[in-house]
């Protein structure tokens, strides 16, 4: 039991009952048909308890999609070209197949308009991929793959922007991400080719060809 406040002790094993009923009910009818009744149902409490821990719906559904998404690695293969495509991958693979259909578009939408709800929309289920992949290609910059005056933070932008975008018109499966990857690399890598004959090496001799 954990307290917050004053009143009763909060239990943790409602908690995780709730947020599991929440995913169950987005899965089945979708954002716009999503009912705390038949969250409550589920999960064996009552929509005014589900009330006085999530106020607000929206942060119970954020809370929710945080239980399915795994905070991605900071890639690390010797290789740029590598961590990008493994960046984007990653990121695709958990929009499509971790959060339900026709979710996140509709939930953007409505944190879009209170700025605490977008940030922490943002903060929450966004920001620990963009922070892996920025650091990725922070490194990449420090051993000289990238050009130096690279803005590690933009690029990642543009990456996670058109996983995000496929994302949202729930088209990832097309996704090329060695096309999105390349294109972008040949607009900031010091020398491409060379990045590209790194990634088609061994995994295990990649970091002798660093430096």
């Amino acid at each position: 039991m954990t307290r917050t406040g004053a009143g009763r002790p909060r239990d943790p094993a409602i908690d995780a009952a709730v947020l599991a009923a929440t995913l169950e009910v987005l899965r089945e009818t979708g954002y716009f048909g999503f009912a705390l009744e038949q969250v409550a149902a589920r999960a064996g409490t009552t929509k005014a308890s589900i009330r006085r821990r999530w106020p607000v719906r929206q942060n119970l559904i954020i809370d929710a999609l945080t239980t399915v998404l795994v905070t991605p690695p900071v890639p690390d293969n010797n290789c740029t070209r590598c961590d990008l495509m493994q960046t984007a991958k990653l990121l695709a693979t958990a929009l499509h197949e971790r959060l339900p259909d026709g979710v996140l578009a509709p939930l953007i939408a409505d944190c879009s308009r209170t700025p605490e709800l977008r940030q922490r929309l943002v903060d929450v289920l966004l920001r620990p991929s963009r922070d892996a992949a920025t650091t990725a290609v922070r490194r990449a910059v420090d051993r000289g793959d990238l050009l130096p005056d690279v803005d590690a933070d933009l690029l990642v932008d543009i990456l996670a922007s058109t996983v995000y975008q496929r994302a949202l018109l729930g088209d990832t499966e097309s996704l090329d991400v060695g096309k999105l990857v390349d294109q972008l690399l040949r607009g900031v890598a010091v020398d491409y080719e060379r990045l590209v004959w790194i990634s088609r090496q061994p995994a295990e001799t990649r970091h002798l060809h660093q430096g």
